[in-house]
């Protein structure tokens, strides 16, 4: 339901007239604005007027009928198969997905409809503060290693993601830096603990182990997703007994000068988070791995911008055909691109890249080799120290 009574601004993005009201049909309606191009998706029965634009939540590409579909409310992305129920405006693939964001339809006063697009307020300005002046050292931030930072807010200290020993995504993945030996120390005395999303570069189970065996009661937030960031928990064995689960959007007010807000993922909403601390009126924005970081809709007057810059995560042993290789190469050039456009389109004091400091490989591994044959997928041939590819290969 739409309240004009709400704090909000609103853009009528499409008007149809009473002659092309007339003409919807019961079921999918594809419109186009003639204007501009755009186009959008209406669904009409007995009782309901839905509408969306027809540009899929996933990586936005175009929706089109889906002729499997019997019950005639789906439509499939052209991109990557994603099918929507217009019906419900509710992903049915991949399923228990995320929601297409909805418009609301009004009836105009010639007996016409309206698409209408809702903008309501931001929720971090929400009860404004001006920036405060600091004292010099009052706010210090220091890089531990790849995801993880440890900030200095006046008398409080925050952790993010700390991922500090063991190997990433089944040894995938293992730190670039190794972590200052402080680092159990600098994690215990932290007053709490922000983790951003269950993938395991960011919740590492082997350090939120040694966490538990010093200060189980440690304070951890994350983020109200639909999917538990914690889902194994239970499973680990890892006896962690202050976990903090915080809806989207609101400010959680850790003394008078600092509070943070979490908020979710634009295009994997069910999973990703990303993170506000404000301190004393100043702005720190952690958007982590966020693909599209709060739907796209971000703070611009923030003093310290932090976000990854490199993807691509693997399991192990894993090889790659040539085009998968050159595949994922192009998807680390899009998301650097695009993260290098927000930052251009935020205007951040500070930015800082993070969140991409690891190799795919561990010493250790220098003794595997990956083989391609024409009838093989792969080869694990592995090496001592004392032999080599060549004298094996005849």
């Amino acid at each position: 339901t739409y309240d004009r009574n709400m704090e909000q601004t609103t853009k009528i993005l499409l008007s149809l007239t009473p002659a092309e009201v007339a003409v919807l049909k019961e079921g999918i309606n594809f419109l186009r604005n003639k204007t501009d191009g755009t186009s959008y998706i209406l669904y009409k029965n007995a009782d309901t007027l839905r509408a969306c634009r027809n540009m899929c939540k996933h990586q936005g590409g175009l929706f089109i009928k889906d002729i499997e579909d019997l019950t005639k409310t789906h439509v499939r992305c052209t991109k990557h198969n994603w099918k929507l129920d217009v019906s419900t405006m509710k992903y049915v693939n991949p399923p228990d997905s995320f929601c297409q964001d909805e418009l609301v339809v009004e009836p105009d006063a010639d007996n016409g409809l309206m698409l209408i697009e809702l903008h309501p307020p931001n929720p971090w300005d929400v009860e404004p503060r001006k920036p405060e002046d600091l004292a010099f050292g009052e706010v210090m931030v220091t890089y531990l290693t790849h995801a993880c930072m440890d900030l200095k807010l006046g008398d409080k200290r925050m952790v993010f993601d700390p991922w500090l020993i063991g190997p990433a995504f089944a040894r995938g993945w293992w730190l670039l830096h190794e972590p200052p030996r402080d680092w159990l120390k600098r994690l215990c005395n932290a007053d709490l603990i922000y983790i951003s999303h269950m993938h395991s570069d960011h919740l590492s189970y082997p350090t939120l182990k040694k966490i538990a065996e010093r200060k189980p009661d440690i304070p951890i937030y994350v983020g109200k997703t639909e999917r538990p960031v914690f889902w194994y928990l239970d499973q680990s064995g890892i006896k962690l007994t202050n976990i903090n689960i915080v809806p989207f959007g609101i400010w959680k007010q850790v003394d008078q000068n600092l509070r943070f807000m979490i908020l979710m993922d634009g295009v994997h909403p069910e999973m990703d988070t990303c993170i506000i601390v404000e301190y004393k009126g100043h702005k720190i924005l952690n958007t982590v791995d966020c693909t599209r970081p709060n739907g796209g809709k971000l703070p611009g007057n923030v003093d310290l911008m932090m976000s990854d810059f490199a993807g691509g995560a693997s399991g192990f042993p894993m090889t790659f055909k040539e085009w998968k290789a050159q595949f994922i190469k192009t998807e680390r050039k899009k998301l650097l691109n695009y993260k290098a456009q927000l930052v251009a389109d935020l205007k951040p004091k500070i930015y800082c890249p993070f969140a991409g400091y690891f190799v795919e490989a561990h010493p250790s591994d220098r003794y595997c080799l990956l083989v391609y044959s024409q009838h093989t997928t792969f080869i694990i041939v592995v090496l001592n120290k004392h032999q080599n590819f060549t004298e094996l290969s005849g």
